[in-house]
């Protein structure tokens, strides 16, 4: 059974949060999958303390917070997908917290090293309203940290949830995307 770790950028139940839905039933079954709502969790910014360069083996940080439970599930994924909206050009702050902590996964050992990664953006304009950037901050970072970036979803133009809900398009995407992760999944 391949696991799946969701790490959710939205402060709200919205569209992200649908698009992510569709993409998982996409994934299909025997699939375990955690998901893990960033802004329900206690993740401060990156201090660059240095405290994490100590350790070469495992990630260690100086502060004390939820993130030590999420470097764990991080390492043991099959595949990492990283979900938001765009905020200002680039991802939530609560998911971005998290980006930068995983500094402390790529130090010494590069404990992400042939970790698989997959994005599920949302966006109310088109792809160049952030999304691009997004994404682009994404593959550097795979590639950085010598992980296999499987691929995007970005759902733009998105309507209110509301109206989101009855997209068929975006639905029958972002359902498509799951099962081409699902394929890559059994290389």
């Amino acid at each position: 059974m391949k696991r799946i770790l969701v790490l959710e950028g939205s402060p709200r139940h919205g569209n992200t949060e649908i698009v992510t839905d569709w993409v998982l039933s996409g994934l299909g079954p025997k699939m375990q999958i955690t998901r893990l709502r960033t802004a329900d969790l206690n993740v401060a910014g990156c201090r660059e303390c240095l405290e994490c360069t100590r350790s070469k083996k495992q990630a260690g940080c100086g502060q004390e917070d939820d993130m030590a439970a999420i470097y764990d599930l991080m390492v043991d994924a099959d595949l990492i997908i990283f979900t938001s909206p765009v905020f200002c050009w680039g991802v939530t702050s609560q998911l971005k917290a998290v980006v930068d902590r995983c500094f402390a996964l790529l130090n010494g050992e590069n404990l992400l090293k042939g970790s698989r990664w997959a994005l599920v953006i949302t966006a109310g304009g088109d792809h160049f309203d952030g999304a691009d950037l997004i994404v682009q901050m994404f593959s550097r970072l795979a590639r950085f940290a010598g992980a296999d970036f499987l691929g995007q979803y970005v759902a733009a133009n998105c309507p209110e949830r509301n109206k989101l809900k009855a997209s068929r398009q975006i639905s029958a995407e972002a359902r498509k995307f799951g099962r081409e992760l699902r394929e890559k999944l059994q290389d």
